[in-house]
């Protein structure tokens, strides 16, 4: 009997522990140097629209590498790119004018490749009210493809232009061994003149 209460008690004790292993390696690591893949922007970091940047008709967002607007055939995956977005699908072009975005959350994600759309890994979320990370996983839709995406996303907000939803940059499709998610000089060289992430 009391054999049997010991294996019952061990069957507990390891799923439990495995589990606190798992949310352990989810545990953000206090990285203060600002050119690892690992740091994480603080909450209260300004996104800086310095040119105006045009978005097509009946699109709500433009894709950003070397500092410039590219299309997404000219767009090279596996290196670092961003996309700026807007609220609204228009049949008629936008104009995001130059101007200081409030991120009000930053988001890292990682999705999988080649499925449409593609399924979420992991994210995780800074908000301006937080300084702590939360964090929240999904399960997988698949594991067939070993291509990731790890992107950092900027929900905006600006008084002046409402309309103006979020910049998104990652650092390019990779294998699994691979990935990493973009540094902040990553970013903003995929961004250029155009638009400027700053540390307040």
């Amino acid at each position: 009997m009391a054999q049997a209460r010991r294996r019952t008690r061990r069957s507990q004790f390891l799923p439990a522990t495995a589990a606190g292993i798992l949310l352990a390696g989810c545990t953000p690591i206090g990285v203060t140097d600002v050119s690892s893949s690992h740091y994480r922007l603080p909450a209260g970091t300004t996104v800086v629209v310095r040119q105006s940047i045009t978005i097509p008709p009946g699109t709500a967002h433009v894709t950003l590498q070397d500092g410039q607007v590219v299309a997404i055939d000219r767009l090279r995956r596996y290196e670092p790119f961003c996309e700026l977005e807007v609220n609204d699908v228009l049949d008629s072009e936008q104009q995001v004018r130059p101007g200081r975005f409030a991120a009000t959350q930053i988001i890292r994600q990682q999705e999988l490749g080649a499925k449409h759309p593609p399924a979420l890994l992991a994210a995780s979320t800074v908000t301006a009210s937080e300084s702590d990370t939360a964090n929240a996983t999904w399960t997988l839709a698949s594991w067939d493809n070993p291509l990731r995406l790890n992107q950092v996303h900027f929900q905006l907000q600006s008084g002046a232009q409402p309309n103006v939803r979020e910049l998104r940059c990652a650092g390019g499709w990779a294998f699994t061994s691979n990935i990493a998610y973009p540094t902040l000089a990553e970013m903003n060289r995929a961004l250029g003149a155009l638009v400027s992430i700053e540390i307040n």
